[in-house]
Parts: C-alpha cells; structure tokens; sequence
C-alpha cells in the first residue's frame, strides 16, 4: 500500500489531477447548458469531453453539429502548450459549423459567416484560429466599418492535423491526412496527405 502511495505522488500531480477532473465537470455542465439554450441550433452527439467552458455563440438562426467522442481543452491548466486555452465557436447569421466524428480541439477559435466543415479524427492545436470571411470589406476605407466582406466555406477533410498558432482563412480545402506545421497561414488548398508550413503555408513534402 505504501508503495503504491509513493508512486500515485512520484508519477502525478494530484493538485492537476483534482484540477483536471473539476474542469471535465465543469465543461460537460455549461456544454448542456448551451445545448438547452440553443435547442436543435447547437447539437452535439453522445460521449464528448470537455475541459473548462467552450464559448458557444450563435448570434443568428444558424447551427452547430458536433459528431460523438469530441473533445476539447478550453481551460487554461489543462493545455501543456499555452498559457489561455479557451475555445470559442461563433456562427454569424445563417451559418453553419459541422465537426465530424472524434474531433480534437485546444484553445481554438472557429467562427463561420458561411459554413466550416471539419471531418472525422482531425487534431487542431492550441491558439488557432478558423475563420470563413475577411470581417470588413478592404476597399474603399471609408466603407470598412460599414460593410461586411464576402466569404467562402472551409473544408477540413478527415485525419488532419493542425498545428498551434495556425490561421485558416476563407475558401481553402486541407486534405485528407495532411499536417499543418506550427505557425502556418493557409490561404489556399492543401493537398491530401502533405506537410505544409509557412506564411504563406507551402507544401514541404509529400507522405505518400
């Protein structure tokens, strides 16, 4: 028994674990919340896991369809990489955001005027950002406050992973299995099962 004790404190941090399992609470509690205030606008299917509380916010008639066992950190202790890891996800208007089945996010910000799509088992690291339109129309200047800008759907195909600090803009499509490295900006279609990297991201290799 003594034995046992010394390696339940030599292998964990009981203050994490205590904190790790108050956050799931917390997490499932506000994400049933969300679900009773949004009814069949937010919809998230059986056995998801979340850590802290997700910002839902659907400022419009559109919805949020998330598929079984997702999960998300949202709770600054609970990341191993970042120091805020709250997760935010905003429609606008009639827009929608689907996730797939076994989807994985970490302090990431989705926020669709049209519609993102993410497929089956992709991983999305800590501060990234998704985002389908501009915000603001860039020319003339006098009509930047006054007008939204256009926008086009994000597809995010199956077993995708993308990196911390990432930026994902409008219109581009990752394929299937393909990684975005750590601080990339994609601003046009990534090709199934590639790495790519940079600002813009470019493709480095192929895996196939």
């Amino acid at each position: 028994m003594i034995n046992k004790i010394k390696k339940l404190f030599l292998e964990r941090d009981l203050r994490y674990a205590i904190y790790e399992r108050y956050q799931l609470l917390r997490g499932v509690i506000s994400t049933h919340i969300s679900k009773v205030i949004y009814g069949k606008r937010l919809q998230i299917q059986s056995n998801f896991k979340v850590w802290g509380s997700i910002r839902f916010l659907i400022y419009g008639t559109g919805s949020i369809v998330i598929g079984k066992n997702f999960h998300a950190v949202s709770a600054r202790k609970r990341s191993f990489l970042t120091l805020f890891s709250p997760c935010h996800m905003t429609i606008i208007g009639d827009a929608q955001i689907v996730l797939g089945e076994h989807v994985g996010l970490n302090g990431t910000t989705i926020t669709a005027r049209h519609k993102i799509s993410i497929g089956d088992n992709t991983m999305i690291g800590p501060n990234t950002i998704i985002v389908d339109h501009d915000g603001h129309v860039a020319w003339p200047p006098s009509e930047r406050w006054i007008k939204q800008a256009p926008g086009e759907n994000i597809v995010i195909e199956n077993d995708v992973w993308i990196g911390m600090n990432c930026i994902v803009l409008k219109g581009v499509k990752i394929g299937s299995g393909s990684i975005i490295a750590a601080g990339s900006i994609v601003i046009s279609d990534v090709e199934p099962n590639c790495l790519y990297a940079g600002n813009p991201a470019k493709k480095i290799k192929s895996f196939e």
